[in-house]
């Protein structure tokens, strides 16, 4: 049985007219004929009632007709999600993020995203940098925001923004009430950093800049997550060198400074899988580009 058929049969029963039902068939009266006895022979029922002068339905066909018009409208979108797929307005999205891009532009990328394509289906999973890698080949995922370089033949990457370092510091720490200060000023301070499996742009570029400043860092405490990474702060264990777009989470007994000169250059990109078409993911680029493009250059570069 075939698609064809049930459109056949449906037309019929709507019409309950052979005449009427083929020209909006756009056929001729006989082979539409046709095309229902055979329908009828493979489902072994009679689906009309026939006469000289009118059709009607049987009680087969009235229960035939309900699943028919069922199947067909499921076939019709099937193609329309399809087709829409196709024009990258339908469909799934999964996005890999690592846990500091939420206080950056991801945000504002996904609300603008949602908003133009509100058919595409959005989900989000925190991975850290090289288990985003792992989850675009493996196809857990079909974009995602890290904060690392990305120079691999099989993936595409597109540098979003560029974040400063500041220093987060214990609300009631000496220097908390200040609005910049000296990377130096904090040398025998004991910092709390991420490891460097969950970050590794950021933990290089911190380790280079407090090298820069004329000190190696003490590392009096190391976490997996930023949320945990402030919370010791706001602890008191220490202070710790985080992404500026972090200062956008207010966490109660944290203060930040700015460092000057302008400290650290962390990025924030996204990959992708190349070299196939997606137009899904090229409409979700084309987002993610347009609004790095809107953010202040202070935060961008």
């Amino acid at each position: 049985m075939e698609l064809r058929h049930l459109r056949y049969f449906v037309a019929v029963a709507e019409e309950l007219h052979f005449g009427r039902a083929a020209r909006r068939l756009h056929l001729a009266q006989p082979p539409l004929s046709q095309q229902i006895r055979s329908l009828e022979e493979k489902l072994g029922v009679r689906l009309f009632h026939r006469t000289s002068r009118r059709v009607d339905l049987t009680a087969e066909g009235h229960l035939f007709l309900d699943h028919a018009r069922l199947v067909l409208g499921q076939a019709a979108r099937a193609v329309e999600m399809v087709r829409a797929v196709g024009r990258g307005e339908g469909g799934r999205l999964r996005i890999g993020f690592v846990a500091s891009s939420l206080y950056s532009i991801v945000p504002a990328i996904l609300r603008d995203f949602h908003r133009t394509h509100a058919q595409v289906e959005i989900r989000c999973f925190e991975m850290t940098p090289p288990r985003q890698i792992q989850a675009l080949r493996q196809r857990e995922i079909d974009v995602g925001f890290v904060r690392t370089l990305v120079n691999e033949d099989d993936l595409m990457s597109q540098l979003l923004v560029k974040e400063s370092l500041v220093l987060a510091l214990p609300a009631e720490h000496p220097h908390a009430g200040g609005a910049h200060a000296r990377l130096a000023q904090f040398a025998n301070e004991s910092f709390v950093l991420i490891a460097r499996a969950n970050a590794p742009a950021y933990y290089d570029s911190l380790m280079n800049v407090c090298r820069e400043a004329g000190f190696t860092p003490h590392a009096g405490h190391e976490a997996g997550e930023w949320q945990t990474v402030l919370a010791l702060v706001a602890a008191g264990l220490g202070v710790a060198l985080v992404p500026a777009s972090l200062r956008n989470w207010q966490r109660p007994g944290v203060a930040y400074l700015t460092l000057r000169p302008r400290t650290g250059d962390v990025p924030l990109n996204l990959v992708w899988r190349g070299k196939e078409t997606q137009p899904l993911v090229d409409a979700f680029v084309a987002t993610a580009t347009l609004i790095a493009k809107r953010t202040p250059p202070d935060v961008r570069e």
